[in-house]
């Protein structure tokens, strides 16, 4: 049973727009500029708000409290460390995660974050380069040395630090040194990670901040070529890799006009998780979420995807839909999760972002076409 009400679930959530960063392919960033998009309203949850989305008898059931920082930073939130310290209080159980590019706050905050969330604490810093220059590329108005004494501070309490390095053109050539400089400042599981956001080119222009112009090129390694890259530990070298497929759109048209049905395994629900969005919407997954979040602050954009029937449908129970409305337990019971959505699966035109992430058809074999590749170390005892 996907969204499974009686089950302890995971949840990712967005407790902010709010971000330090310019990072050019992030979904707020205005490349000219570097500066949040216009469109992008000001959302930054307190405590009160927080306990209101989540009461203590879903915190008792949530497995995963992931703070993804999709459309913010979750550092930026001035009551993170509350937000933790209410979890920790209500669920000694939750897990917390912690998605950040980790050039704010000072000493006292990263300690007191640390002792907050205690062994039940994973924070994810993002890493791109060896030093300032490499690392400014992508991760622009953030800084590398900041990084990695906040990093320091961290690793002497009982959370666990983790990094996610993204291969560009630019430090494709280094990933073994950034992994040895996040492993010698406390890191013990680093991941790479190919981006998919250049979509058919090979570059990106942008402006920066202070008016000069950069491009952003796309890395030249594939997952295949990748099998030598060794994932560094405390301990020894582990080799592991994840592969994510993604369907060609026109695979998934000629798919359609054969009338074939396309097999859906949902990843998210089978794993029994949901996204939070900034505005309280639940979803089922990051790929209905962020196009939702988008369309919602922008309405003439993606409209394939709010108008999709399943969408439509769910445009008319968004209230009921809203932790701001209904308890998350109450949601996930909901018949939009239980059967819309679900039913959906085994029509001949499901959700797009379904058939692209998750769908397979057997009349076509294996229809995996571009991908995701992530490589990842995890600390062996």
């Amino acid at each position: 049973m996907l969204y499974n009400s009686s089950i302890n679930f995971d949840v990712m959530i967005d407790i902010t727009t709010r971000c330090n960063a310019g990072c050019p392919q992030c979904h707020r960033t205005d490349l000219n500029g570097l500066k949040k998009q216009s469109w992008l309203p000001n959302i930054s949850w307190d405590l009160k708000t927080f306990k209101k989305a989540f009461p203590e008898n879903v915190i008792k059931r949530l497995r995963v409290a992931d703070f993804c920082g999709t459309w913010g930073d979750p550092i930026v939130n001035n009551n993170i460390i509350d937000m933790v310290k209410y979890i920790r209080d209500t669920n000694n159980e939750t897990k917390i995660h912690i998605n950040t590019n980790g050039s704010m706050r000072n000493d006292e905050f990263w300690w007191n974050l640390g002792v907050a969330g205690d062994k039940n604490l994973i924070v994810v810093f993002a890493i791109e380069g060896i030093n300032q220059k490499m690392h400014k590329v992508y991760r622009q108005n953030t800084y590398l040395e900041k990084i990695l004494n906040n990093m320091n501070i961290l690793s002497n309490t009982k959370a666990e630090i983790n990094t996610l390095t993204l291969i560009w053109k630019h430090n494709e050539d280094y990933l073994d040194e950034i992994e040895k400089l996040c492993v010698e400042h406390g890191s013990s599981t680093c991941k790479v990670k190919i981006t998919d956001r250049f979509g058919n080119t090979k570059e990106l222009k942008f402006t920066k901040t202070d008016g000069t112009k950069e491009v952003l090129r796309k890395t030249g390694e594939t997952f295949e070529d990748k099998d030598e890259l060794i994932v560094l530990n405390r301990r020894r070298f582990v080799r592991k890799k994840k592969y994510m497929g993604t369907t060609d759109k026109k695979l998934i048209e000629k798919i359609r006009k054969a009338k074939q049905v396309m097999k859906i395994v949902c990843e998210w629900g089978e794993k029994n998780k949901v996204v939070v969005n900034p505005d309280g919407q639940v979803l089922p997954c990051c790929f209905f979420s962020n196009p939702h979040f988008y369309n919602k602050q922008v309405p003439e954009v993606r409209k394939w995807f709010i108008e999709h029937p399943v969408m439509q449908e769910y445009q008319k129970y968004e209230k009921e839909l809203n932790v701001f409305n209904s308890n998350l337990i109450d949601i996930l019971k909901h018949k939009w999760f239980q059967s819309t959505l679900q039913d959906s699966w085994s029509k001949t035109k499901p959700v797009y972002q379904c058939e692209k992430f998750c769908g397979k058809c057997n009349k076509f074999g294996n229809i995996d076409s571009g991908f995701l590749a992530a490589y990842e170390r995890k600390r062996t005892l």
